[in-house]
Formats: C-alpha cells, structure tokens, sequence
C-alpha cells in the first residue's frame, strides 16, 4: 500500500495543501508547531476515522471555517481515493468520491501505523486508554473484530441499564449475557491472535534498534483462559453466575472484555516498573514496528509507517539502527527539526518538504 497524494483544505493550520509521496522515505522538516504532526494526523484520521489528539473531529476545523476536507491517493491493488468532509454536526466519509454509510467499511482502506512521542504514556495509561488502542489495531485489519466490539458494547450498556432498575429481571439478564458471550469469544480468540503475532517479532525489533538482547513479551491478562470455544463459553458463564449479586450490589457489570488489560516484560520484568525512559522508547518502536508485521501478515499489505519526532530522544547509533531498519522496508513519512545524520544510509534519497506556518515546498534537490 502506497500513498501516492495527500489533499488538506482548512483542516489545522493548514489552509490548502497538496502533497506528494516517495515509495520510500518523505521527510516533512520544519520548526515545532509549524504543521508537521498535523499532516500526519489526517493520514491517521484517513485510516482510522479518528485523531488520535483530540476527542471531537471539530476541533479540526481551522477557526471561522464551516468544514474541512481531507483526501487521499493511495495505491493498492488498483489506485483508490478515500477522503473525508468533517462539518460542524459530523462526518461524511467517501470511497472514490462515494459516501460510505458505515464506518466499519472505511477503517483500514488505508492502513497506517504512527508512532507519536505520547505513546509512551502506555506504560502509565488507564487499561482502558491500552485497550483502545489495541483495538483499534485490530480493528484496522477485521470487520469480524469491530463488528462484535461494537455489539458487545452496546449489550454491556444494555446490561448496566439493567443492573440500575429497580426490580432486575435475572432472565433477561440471562437473555444478554449468553448474547454477550458470543461476541467476547470471537473478540477474544482475535486479541490472543494479535498478540501471538506481535510477540514472534518484537523482541528481534527491540534487539536490533537498541543494540541490547532482550525477551521481550506483551502479556494479556483476560478473565477467562484462551481455549476452545466450547471451554471459554463455560468460563464466561460460570463468571457471570459467580459475579452475579456484586455486580447487581454495584449496578455495573464487573467481568467482561472491557475489564481485560496487557503489560510488557523484558527479560521477565515489568517494562513499566524497571525500564528508562529510553528503553521505554524503544519499546515502543520495536511494538510499531511488530504491527507493520502483524498487518502484513493479516492483510498481506504493507501499512505506511508514519514517524513522529522520532529523533530527538534516540543518540547516534540508535538513529543508524532505525535508518537500516526503514531503509526499503515500507513507505514511511517522518517528521523532524533537522536533517540529522543517518539520513544518508537510505540507499533511496528522501523526499524533503519543508513546512512553515502550515505551508509546505518541496526542498530543492531532494526530491
């Protein structure tokens, strides 16, 4: 998958744009606040109907303006143009200049994975802010997935509901944890899948890009084992039985999905506990780039990898790790203050475009 055209229109401080992108490497260069995470931010908004900066898609809008438009080139098995019109009152996304009427049909046309300085705050997160994140990975690469998060979601607020009356009725509580179970086992059986990917590759990644050999493992920590359908079925109901007079004590279903949780070890240790901050960073490299595996493997496409301020923290040696590692790897955009050593190792010469004040020009004898 290759992004081969980005269009902006009054989206951030960004008035109109029209970018174009390398196979390889396209470095956007530029002083802070200038605009560069903002063009990365509408290739995640593109992928995942989403920011992963703000909670309401308005507070894109540039101020005084009525709408945004966003539009994307990409080249898959046949050219494709995905965009998306953001208004006061909501969203309107498109396929080829079509609206889609599910959201669930627009995730992941293009797929792409962003590391951001602020995912490191995984490691001090809420389980909830780790588990939106995972599904949202997964979710990119399975219709399977979303659909049944979403069910789930809505059965679970049906079940609460149900919880807080009055008088409970245990039958149709009944009625909708047998419902509820049915979409936790498919969602279960494609979280352990995601893990068992990510974990085949990320310690290799970690090694590599820190020059130190280490295990490292994601660990996912569910209510019920793992196993066949027919024993976590058995497992579900037994938690729901035996959990049943605390949770109508505290009106809220305590067992469930929505409760599950992961944590990283390195070499048997808790990362978030005996980890530096630098080993934390590359950490999380190392996981961004198990996901570009885990989406190969899933979707048999490349993801775009979308790198933000990756520099700044890494010394010298981990920059020339990194840059073997990108060099013909994926289509990749990276964002920076300067052109720093290591650039060069690129058997492939970036494409540079300097961005100033929302404004962005390809630099000269670098494209």
């Amino acid at each position: 998958m290759i992004v081969k055209e980005l269009r902006l229109r009054n989206f951030r401080n960004i008035d109109s744009c029209i970018l174009k992108f390398n196979e390889g490497v396209t470095v956007l260069l530029g002083q802070n606040a200038q605009g560069k995470t903002n063009l990365l931010e509408s290739l995640v908004f593109l992928s995942t109907t989403r920011s992963h900066r703000l909670l309401y898609d308005q507070q894109m809008i540039q101020d005084e303006k009525e709408l945004c438009n966003l539009e994307c080139l990409i080249q898959d098995e046949k050219e494709k143009k995905i965009g998306a019109v953001i208004y006061q009152k909501g969203k309107t996304l498109l396929i080829n200049s079509q609206p889609v009427l599910k959201s669930s049909d627009f995730i992941g046309k293009l797929n792409v994975v962003l590391f951001s300085p602020s995912d490191l705050e995984i490691f001090d997160d809420s389980p909830k802010e780790r588990r939106r994140i995972m599904d949202i990975e997964i979710g990119k690469c399975s219709m399977n997935y979303m659909h049944h998060l979403s069910k789930y979601l809505k059965l679970l607020k049906e079940r609460n509901a149900c919880l807080k009356m009055n008088r409970v009725d245990e039958s149709y509580l009944i009625v909708l944890e047998n419902q509820m179970i049915e979409s936790q086992i498919e969602i279960l059986i494609e979280r352990k899948k995601f893990f068992e990917y990510c974990n085949k590759t990320i310690s290799k990644f970690y090694s590599f890009l820190s020059n130190q050999e280490s295990e490292l493992k994601m660990i996912y920590e569910s209510c019920v084992t793992i196993d066949s359908k027919e024993q976590m079925k058995r497992d579900l109901l037994e938690q729901y039985n035996k959990n049943k007079e605390k949770d109508m004590l505290y009106k809220m279903t305590s067992i469930g999905i929505h409760r599950d949780d992961f944590y990283f070890l390195m070499d048997d240790k808790k990362v978030e506990l005996f980890c530096s901050q630098g080993q934390k960073r590359m950490v999380i490299l190392a996981l961004k780039f198990s996901l570009v595996e885990y989406i190969k493997s899933i979707e048999q496409k490349v993801p775009v990898l979308l790198l933000d301020d990756v520099l700044s923290e890494l010394d010298s040696q981990k920059r020339l790790n990194l840059f073997k590692l990108l060099d013909n790897y994926c289509q990749t955009i990276i964002t920076t203050t300067e052109m720093v050593d290591g650039f060069d190792e690129l058997h492939n010469k970036p494409l540079v475009y300097l961005v100033e004040n929302g404004k962005m020009q390809a630099e000269e004898g670098k494209q």
